[in-house]
């Protein structure tokens, strides 16, 4: 197994990991500790949300303590995890994500740019385009 195969199994698998993560924290579960998800991306991470908002690290980690238990009752489903590119450096991954609440669900498809840094244990987070899934 090479470098970069090794590197696109743990890109695919933190897709569903750092999901687990959000969805605790959005219905107060676990860690109160907004570490444990920051951790996970890039300094440089940016995000198009679905209405085509960009969003920065620092508004992003500016805004994760007030989500905290802003959404106990969502579900976060993820599946359809495609690794399209990967180097030893990075990976480009697509995946779906549905989230149910109890206030409706919503779909969305989203294509991730992970780094892998060696100063971190998991493949971190670089950009991330949302779409809602009509």
């Amino acid at each position: 197994m090479t470098a970069s195969t090794t590197f696109a199994d743990n890109a695919a698998r933190e897709i569903d990991a750092l999901h687990r993560l959000l969805q605790a924290w959005f219905r107060a579960e676990g860690s109160d500790d907004p570490a444990a998800i920051l951790n996970r991306f890039d300094e440089g991470f940016n995000m198009v949300n679905p209405a085509g908002k960009l969003v920065t690290y620092q508004q992003f980690a500016d805004g994760l303590p007030g989500m905290r238990g802003s959404r106990p009752t969502l579900i976060m489903e993820i599946g359809e995890v495609m690794v399209r590119h990967v180097s030893d450096k990075a990976a480009l991954v697509t995946y779906r994500e549905r989230q149910i609440q109890d206030t409706g669900t919503n779909d969305r498809v989203s294509t991730a740019l992970l780094l892998n840094r060696s100063d971190r244990p998991t493949p971190v987070w670089r950009h991330l385009q949302e779409t809602w899934i009509g």
